[in-house]
């Protein structure tokens, strides 16, 4: 009789155990996700932060994202195209992080606001569309027509 009220103690206590190692495990899983967010915002400041810096620490490149394409030379316009390369790639990876649920809403929907801007300037979209998925593209090109440019004009001096 001992024994049988021994085991269910036994027993009581195990599953108090597993319970507590279940709530142990499902902060973990919390805290992890949350580390995992606060990186992928990290990442995404630091793609913004990349771009903008491109232009700003290099005259002759900032100088070419104002220059009409007829007037610049066959490698000023390669570099202007890997320069818009870049920015498309880097977005996607952001909407890619967002797709997977890494990057939180509110960090997507100002990128979104970004996005939609340099989609309506973009006079080479089909060459930048062809290397990039087609899910990014698709929401890409469901930007809204009548979206604002003016965040991309070069302010009066």
């Amino acid at each position: 009789m001992n024994i049988d009220r021994l085991n269910d103690w036994l027993t009581l206590l195990a599953n108090f155990g597993v319970i507590g190692g279940l709530i142990f495990l499902g902060l973990e899983v919390q805290q992890n996700t949350t580390a995992v967010q606060a990186s992928a915002i990290q990442e995404s400041t630091n793609v913004a932060r990349q771009q903008l810096l491109l232009y700003a620490t290099n005259p002759s490149l900032a100088h070419l994202s104002v220059t009409p394409s007829g007037e610049m030379t066959v490698m000023e316009r390669r570099q202007l195209a890997a320069m818009r390369r870049s920015f498309w790639i880097g977005m996607q990876g952001l909407f890619r992080q967002w797709s997977m649920g890494v990057l939180p809403d509110e960090e997507w929907q100002m990128w979104y606001r970004i996005i939609c801007p340099n989609f309506a300037a973009e006079r080479e979209w089909p060459r930048q569309a062809g290397v990039l998925i087609p899910d990014f593209v698709s929401l890409v090109e469901a930007c809204p027509a009548d979206v604002d440019t003016s965040m991309l004009e070069v302010p009066d001096e």
